[in-house]
Formats: C-alpha cells, structure tokens, sequence
C-alpha cells in the first residue's frame, strides 16, 4: 500500500473525478455528483448547519469510541474500485477493544477520510492499473 493525498475534485466528461496522487502518479476516480459534493465539503471543512451522512456516521463511530484510521483502495476489478474503512474502537480508558475493516465506496471512504483527517492508501497493484 502507498499513502496518497487529494488533490482534489474536478468535473469530468460525464461525472466528477477525485484525483489521488502519489509520488509522481495520479489515480482518478469517478464518483457521483453527491459524493464529490460530501468530499468538497470535507476537504473545505465547511459546516452546513445540520450533519451531512458522512459527519452523521463519524458521530456514531465517536459515540462508539470509534475511530477512522485509515481508508484502504485495495483492488480494482473491473472498472469498479474496492475499499474499506479502517476503524479502531476504544474503551473508556484508551484500551484497544477491536479493529474494524468495513468495506466500503471509495467515494464515501474519502469523505468519511476527509473529515477523519486520517490517511489514504492505495494498494501499489491497483496504482499499476489505474494511475497516470
């Protein structure tokens, strides 16, 4: 696995692309216009006045003492990406109870990523097939 940052958000040809980078290699990913929305409005940290489902769901992992630790894009099959949400929960006093993996949109995983302010990886076979 490689750590990518987000570059951003651009509009595609028919549906908006969120463009990954590592090193010197761009990953685009299509995604539907709601969920490039929940991204833009993570990455901006903007406060919308009520939860949008991506805050909605990181209230229920923090009411959980769960935490986001990472997102993972791990395969690409087909055009269609595969990723899942790496979340640990707590105890009250900081013990580690249980690691989660939850599978996951790579388009929600970046939203929920984005507000998380936890890292992004990539597997390095799917960078192989589908960065630029």
């Amino acid at each position: 696995m490689v750590e990518v940052e987000i570059l951003g958000v651009s509009d595609g040809p028919q549906h908006p692309v969120v463009l990954l980078r590592h090193e010197d290699r761009i990953l685009p990913i299509v995604v539907g216009t709601p969920e490039a929305h929940a991204i833009q409005v993570g990455i901006l940290e903007e406060k919308l006045g009520r939860p949008m489902t991506h805050d909605l769901l990181g209230n229920i992992l923090a009411g959980f003492n769960g935490k986001m630790e990472s997102l993972s894009i791990y395969k690409l099959e087909n055009d269609t990406f595969f990723a899942h949400l790496n979340i640990e929960q707590t105890s009250e006093n900081g013990d580690l109870i249980q690691v989660l993996r939850v599978d996951a949109r790579p388009s929600d995983g970046i939203a929920m990523a984005v507000r998380a302010k936890c890292p992004i990886f990539v597997a390095e076979e799917v960078m192989d097939k589908a960065a630029q």
